[in-house]
């Protein structure tokens, strides 16, 4: 799928790409990420393991860019204890519906 045609609804479901876990529809694009081996935040909720993948990736480039994978690994995996606690603040941050297909 391309995209959504919608700016202010993005859909999120489980990649179909080799080595990555989920992918996340936006208007006009979207971006495959995360690993689909080993766990993260939502999986786990270790505060020390997410301390350290920031401080692994906090250089890596594109950390801030809304349009790469590592921005949607950090928001959507990495900063609350779930999946649906992680999708309600990017909602409110980016001020979009996801739609979650996962």
């Amino acid at each position: 799928m391309k995209g959504t045609g919608n700016s202010k609804l993005y859909i999120l479901k489980n990649s179909n790409r080799k080595g990555k876990r989920y992918e996340i529809i936006m208007d006009t694009h979207s971006h495959h990420f995360a690993s689909d081996v080993g766990s993260t935040y939502i999986d786990h909720g270790d505060d020390q393991k997410k301390s350290a993948w920031t401080q692994r990736h906090k250089m890596d480039k594109n950390y801030n860019s809304k349009h790469s994978g590592i921005y949607h690994s950090r928001k959507l995996l990495w900063t609350k204890p779930t999946l649906n606690q992680a999708i309600k603040a990017y909602e409110k941050e980016h001020n979009v519906k996801i739609d979650n297909q996962t």
